[in-house]
């Protein structure tokens, strides 16, 4: 967690080291999932669930068209999971997480009179701050017949004390395409995924979002 607010430091005051360098806010839509694999449930249906983020980006350049585009977001990750077992009962897994996400992309600009062209690529730390799992199905009663039941636990708790014991630490890649206008307004649709399995043991648990960016740069020039 401190690392994270270390980064953030960092990244104003490296920002403020780039004489052509720009900083700005920005607001995120991101329509998250998961990739789930588990022995112990073989089929699944997951589904896109909206999710929200924010936070501020620089603009840092390297030469030519060439541009590191660092950023620090507070980013929502969440998933929707319903199976079923033979008797068609139905189970249902819902995940709501919250992140410290540090994405770094590479972005190449195509410059335009009025509106420029960008692309990105790089990638992406996040550490888990909070989050629920909440499990709605069948669990075995006292007297060893199956009853409806609801349970939230923390999701980043280890399974030992009580939690679903998820990891942490999400590395990510992601990767951006979008529009930057004369005015500092810009805008991108992206995609950030995560290449570390965040599962204990016993299968894969993997976040993954399309995400939609809205933001506004503010020139130092």
């Amino acid at each position: 967690m401190k690392k994270m607010y270390v980064a953030l430091v960092a990244l104003i005051i490296t920002t403020a080291g780039f004489s052509q360098a720009s900083i700005g806010v920005q607001v995120i839509g991101n329509a998250s999932n998961l990739s789930f694999k588990s022995e112990q449930v073989p089929d699944s249906k997951k589904s896109f669930q909206p999710a929200f983020g924010a936070g501020i980006v620089a603009d840092l350049p390297l030469g030519g068209n060439l541009s590191l585009r660092p950023s620090l977001n507070y980013l929502q990750k969440k998933s929707s999971i319903e199976f079923s077992d033979d008797d068609e009962n139905v189970t249902k897994l819902k995940t709501s997480l919250n992140y410290l996400e540090l994405p770094v992309d590479f972005v190449y600009t195509v410059p335009g009179k009025s509106v420029s062209l960008y692309f990105g690529a790089g990638p992406s730390i996040g550490y888990g701050i909070s989050g629920k799992m909440k499990y709605s199905g069948l669990v075995e009663g006292e007297d060893g017949e199956p009853v409806q039941a609801e349970e939230s636990v923390d999701a980043f708790k280890k399974e030992d004390k009580g939690g679903a014991g998820l990891g942490n630490l999400d590395i990510s890649a992601n990767v951006i395409a979008g529009l930057k206008f004369n005015s500092g307004l810009f805008v991108h649709a992206g995609y950030l995924g995560s290449i570390r399995n965040l599962a204990a043991e016993g299968g894969t648990y993997k976040n993954y979002g399309l995400q939609l960016t809205l933001g506004y740069m503010f020139s130092k020039n």
